[in-house]
């Protein structure tokens, strides 16, 4: 008896032996190592190996991480130690671009990831958290660690210690003779070129709120035919008294004026009509070109 199988036509025969295998029966994956299934390119979509390096077979998937084709393990869940994978492990070091979150990754089952942390994301990788999306590491306090070169994300909250070497902020430019409507999401920070007037509105939207929560916010403001500081300060339209350094408010003497301002959102005061008490105070400081 002969079979045979030419390009995508499998002879009857053939195809009557391959559904009569038994699950006593074997099919054996050609054994490649790491070296080896790289050297095979880019095969076939569906292209099944057994890697030796990873002892996993694998399967070659035109999406196999975030929309760019590659190798997969196949059966997937990830590393586990375990009956059952009773336990789940992660490694210890990032060492490629990431993004979590569903707009990357095509499904909203990629919206929220976590893993155990001591995590090193390597120099010249990042990992970008969409909005909406979030990233867990979890630990004990005293061995959790995030060890990063770059991470982009909207929002990030650290309860504990925060250790760094350096900031870099963010700044939105304006021109303006007369107020700033400025959304707090746009950067903390302003560099106001004034070409004429003089004292003006600062109004803050958007401003984070939240028992004993403590902001801060500058604004720079360059005399290009104007001078002048934000006697007002509002948020979201409403106006709040600036407590000044001094006692008195300051004035724009030179070529920049940089204000900067504390707010304090305190408990509510049940004595104020809404019970709220946001104080602010400002400070300023004149400088030559």
């Amino acid at each position: 008896m002969s079979t045979k199988i030419i390009g995508n036509q499998i002879d009857a025969t053939t195809r009557a032996i391959m559904e009569a295998l038994q699950v006593t029966e074997q099919l054996n994956l050609p054994n490649l190592n790491q070296t080896q299934v790289t050297a095979l390119g880019t095969p076939a979509y569906g292209t099944l190996v057994y890697n030796s390096t990873e002892d996993m077979a694998q399967i070659y998937k035109q999406d196999a991480a975030q929309g760019v084709p590659g190798w997969t393990d196949v059966g997937g869940g990830g590393p586990s130690v375990g009956e059952n994978s009773i336990i789940r492990t992660n490694g210890t070091t990032i060492a490629e671009n990431l993004t979590i979150g569903p707009v990357a990754n095509g499904g909203v089952e990629f919206t929220n990831g976590f893993s155990a942390g001591p995590i090193t994301i390597a120099n010249g990788y990042t990992v970008t958290i969409e909005n909406g999306a979030s990233w867990n590491i979890i630990g004990g306090d005293d061995q959790m660690s995030l060890e990063v070169a770059d991470i982009m994300t909207v929002d990030a909250k650290v309860t504990g210690w925060l250790h760094f070497s350096e900031t870099k902020e963010g700044i939105t430019y304006y021109n303006t003779t007369g107020g700033i409507t400025h959304n707090w999401n746009n950067n903390n920070t302003i560099w106001l070129t004034k070409e004429g007037g003089g004292n003006f509105t600062l109004n803050l939207t958007n401003v984070p709120t939240g028992e004993g929560l403590g902001l801060g916010f500058t604004i720079v403001i360059e005399d290009q035919g104007g001078t002048g500081i934000p006697s007002t300060f509002q948020i979201d339209g409403v106006t709040h008294d600036v407590q000044w350094a001094g006692g008195s408010q300051p004035s724009h003497s030179n070529k920049y004026c940089v204000v900067s301002f504390a707010i304090i959102d305190k408990s509510p005061n049940p004595g104020t009509n809404p019970p709220q008490s946001m104080i602010v105070l400002g400070s300023a400081g004149n400088y030559d070109q």
